[in-house]
């Protein structure tokens, strides 16, 4: 009984500790964060390893205590970038995930937006008349039944925020990729909810 409650309090260090180094920059991800936590603590015992859900509820608690006057506005700040984003790119029926939609974003994050387009040239064409400079790289994604695909990556900077502009197929609106977090299909919010979110 000792052990399990050892184990359960070494959990809740390591989730405090990944959510404090997420809230302040020093890593970009749940995974990285909760590697970097456990071995700043000590801990090589993967049971005692906090799951994602424990680091969200970590760093949304972090983010109440210790930046509750700065990130609220911060999150308003770069949804009303997602939602501007969203109008110039409505062509490719953009979708909204990551940080800023679910509601963590930090002044670090960048808006990340799911693009639907038959070919990349149709998204770099676009971006090239519209003089936005922009960073081509891709991001291999999970899909449902274990399915790793590599998919194309934009990231160009609005002001001092960056975004991301991750391109799907039209195919993938049936089976799109799964959330790092949850594992759950990540379909992203459209304009008009995320609108409804800021309203809310």
């Amino acid at each position: 009984m000792k052990t399990h409650s050892k184990r359960q309090a070494t959990r809740l260090m390591i989730a405090h500790e990944a959510a404090r180094m997420l809230a302040n920059q020093e890593s970009g991800d749940f995974i990285s964060a909760r590697r970097k936590a456990a071995a700043r603590l000590g801990c090589k015992d993967q049971r005692c390893f906090p799951d994602n859900i424990e680091i969200d509820a970590a760093l949304r608690e972090y983010q109440q205590l210790f930046k509750r006057d700065s990130q609220p506005e911060t999150l308003k700040q770069l949804r009303l970038l997602a939602v501007e984003a969203m109008q110039r790119f409505h062509t490719f029926s953009p979708r909204l995930t990551g940080s800023v939609l679910d509601g963590t974003a930090d002044i670090c994050s960048p808006v990340q937006l799911n693009l639907f387009a038959d070919t990349l040239e149709e998204l770099t064409l676009y971006l090239m008349e519209k003089r936005i400079p922009f960073e081509l790289g891709e991001v291999r994604k999970k899909h449902a039944g274990g399915k790793i695909k590599s998919h194309p990556l934009i990231a160009f900077l609005a002001g001092n925020a960056e975004i991301e502009l991750m391109l799907l197929t039209p195919s993938d609106r049936s089976d799109p990729p799964l959330d790092s977090q949850s594992d759950k299909p990540e379909s992203g919010a459209s304009l008009s909810e995320v609108r409804a979110l800021m309203d809310a």
